[in-house]
């Protein structure tokens, strides 16, 4: 299924407009990322019947120089095409932050000392000694350096899109400088999504160092018997992969992570 970054050339990457409408359709959205590539491995080849091939992370302790020093590190990809991105290509028609209304301003600010905001854009091209095999021919990811909640809102309500996939992986609770739980259904990542008029994501990749992840606690989600395991290059750690009840989604064709599988990360 052709999607619009395969239409793309450099040149439009690097300097024609951002159809960020286009991009968001059928992405995955994952906060507090730091450098894992795991979940776009999956996706490109596993799970590759989800055809999710637009990624958009998001982490306020990763700056843009930090991004660029891994951003050619995706084992048999290239930069196609690369630019740094402004608040208006993100969101043309602004948009307006609402934190549930028990969350106190200096509890939000916590780690504000941290935040590193940009935006970058990055379009990879699969290598020509690649096949199909390895993964599609294209992928994006536009990396955000910005707290996870207020982005999620600021991409998806002010579009009215839901991602195809949201990511919970080590998220920073407790030491990881993370001012919220992103597991809770009771802390505002949750009810930010929930709160979406048009819908939460229909799969949830949850998981991170240790194993045993079986205890996802959103309402409405159920486990989908699928593990990607081991998820780390160091045959550490787990992700499991819910859903939304009643969502149908045929797991057959997301098949189990070999125990060698090669996760993409530094060369």
């Amino acid at each position: 299924m052709q999607h619009i970054i395969d239409t793309l050339s450099r040149h439009d990457i690097e300097q024609g407009p951002v159809q960020m409408r286009a991009l968001l359709d059928n992405s995955l959205y994952y906060p507090s990322a730091g450098h894992d590539g795991g979940v776009i491995k999956d996706c490109n080849t596993r799970a590759r019947a989800l055809n999710i091939r637009s990624f958009f992370y998001a982490d306020y302790c990763t700056g843009p120089e930090a991004y660029l020093e891994k951003e050619n590190n995706f084992r048999g990809y290239h930069v196609l095409g690369s630019r740094a991105l402004k608040p208006e290509d993100l969101t043309p028609y602004g948009w307006r932050q609402v934190m549930p209304s028990h969350i106190r301003r200096d509890r939000y600010t916590k780690y504000m000392q941290y935040w590193k905001p940009f935006a970058h854009w990055t379009v990879y091209e699969r290598d020509t000694d690649k096949t199909e095999e390895h993964g599609p021919e294209r992928f994006s990811l536009i990396y955000i350096g910005s707290e996870g909640v207020a982005t999620y809102q600021a991409l998806y309500h002010s579009h009215g899109i839901v991602p195809a996939a949201l990511c919970i992986i080590q998220p920073g609770t407790g030491f990881g400088l993370n001012w919220t739980d992103f597991r809770a259904p009771d802390e505002p990542l949750f009810q930010v999504v929930e709160q979406h008029p048009a819908g939460k994501p229909p799969i949830v990749y949850y998981g991170g160092y240790g194993h045993g992840y079986d205890d996802f606690a959103w309402p409405g989600y159920e486990p989908t018997g699928r593990r990607v395991r081991p998820y780390y290059t160091e045959l550490q750690g787990e992700v499991t992969i819910w859903k939304l009840q009643h969502q149908k989604i045929n797991i057959n064709k997301l098949s189990e992570m070999m125990s060698d599988a090669e996760i993409m990360e530094p060369h």
